[in-house]
């Protein structure tokens, strides 16, 4: 289980670079807000240092303020390539066609990043549990 979280931190801090911020409704009646995100370093010492159900808690909810900002972004990624479909005048690099597929390819990898972070928050979820 230890390398399924690593390998989806992986993704979804790559994922994560320079996302707007979100807010949205947790699991288990905790909500998560912007303010739970965590430094990337706090990140790493967490994982490889969590020890309390606190600990566990404070990554879940790092990474269900994750999930949110992922959703938000796939919403305006999708919004986009709306507007480059029903704008076919418009004269961009490359066709509105191409345009519009690149938005939504980005709408696509967003909610993968989203839905690994909300699996990551799971496991924390059990492993503050379990404790």
């Amino acid at each position: 289980m230890l390398k399924r979280m690593l390998l989806l931190l992986v993704l979804v801090l790559v994922v994560g670079i320079a996302v707007p911020n979100a807010q949205t409704a947790a699991p288990a009646a905790q909500s998560s807000k912007a303010s739970d995100l965590l430094k990337p370093l706090q990140v790493k010492a967490l994982i490889t240092s969590a020890k309390t159900p606190a600990d566990h808690i404070k990554l879940q909810r790092h990474f269900l303020a994750l999930a949110a900002r992922y959703d938000a972004e796939a919403t305006e990624h999708a919004d986009l390539a709306k507007l480059y479909r029903s704008n076919p005048g418009a004269h961009y690099p490359g066709n509105n066609a191409q345009q519009a597929d690149h938005c939504d390819r980005l709408s696509e990898l967003t909610l993968e990043g989203a839905k690994a972070a909300r699996a990551l928050a799971s496991d924390h979820e059990k492993m503050a549990g379990a404790k």
